[in-house]
């Protein structure tokens, strides 16, 4: 993916920083709750601890559906013309 990136115009440091941030957030991993999401809800426990619920940033989904957009867009474009070739 990252050596992909400049040639469908995109940047690698970029999009590989927001598939770390993603995937880590889908993989349950806490360090991308801290830096990728937002707090949607508070909810009270009986021992008066919390649990918050988390959803991935909008700031962050965004840029990462773009890119994914962008990258297949071009794969499907590479894959016609190779069938063409043929």
């Amino acid at each position: 993916m990252l050596s992909a990136a400049p040639t469908a115009g995109l940047t690698a440091v970029k999009v590989g920083a927001a598939w770390r941030a993603a995937s880590g957030f889908a993989h349950g991993r806490y360090w991308p709750n801290l830096r990728a999401s937002q707090p949607r809800a508070a909810i009270p426990g009986a021992d008066g601890v919390h649990t918050v619920a988390l959803v991935i940033d909008e700031d962050q989904h965004r840029p990462l559906a773009e890119y994914c957009h962008t990258m297949l867009n071009r794969l499907q474009e590479h894959y016609a013309a190779r069938a063409q070739a043929r």
